[in-house]
């Protein structure tokens, strides 16, 4: 006869903020802007690169600018879109939503603390917001 299991039927859940490795995840750099930088401009669709990363397809320019899109559009984070300076950044920003428990097919307007992320452009971001309330 087999003997029953033993021990806690519900095991604590696992952290999730560290690479299957044990190192911690990288801050992924990132730039958020009002429009989507890679659908705005329809003309330039023909000359984007894209490649499908866990789900998600990551687009990018030429000039190596990327954006995230899930099943339902681009990825947003504070109400703006967000765009990375190489696929490496994104990728590294794919894998802290997926350590999180995040899937492409959740809502595109996700939530991060200020500190997981460097934002690249805030003081432009800052700039603009002063000229629309002036």
């Amino acid at each position: 006869m087999c003997e029953r299991k033993r021990g806690n039927p519900h095991p604590l859940p696992k952290a999730r903020s560290r690479c299957a490795n044990g190192q911690p995840l990288a801050r992924p750099r990132l730039t958020l802007h009002e429009s989507d930088p890679i659908t705005g401009n329809e003309d330039a669709l023909y000359t984007l690169f894209y490649e499908g990363y866990r789900g998600y397809t990551i687009y990018s320019t030429p000039e190596g600018h990327c954006c995230i899109h899930g099943r339902q559009g681009c990825l947003k984070l504070r109400g703006r879109f967000v765009c990375f300076p190489d696929i490496e950044e994104a990728k590294a920003f794919i894998k802290r939503l997926r350590a999180q428990g995040d899937t492409s097919y959740d809502d595109v307007e996700r939530y991060l603390p200020e500190w997981e992320y460097v934002w690249l452009n805030w003081k432009e971001q800052l700039y603009s917001d002063i000229q629309r309330v002036s």
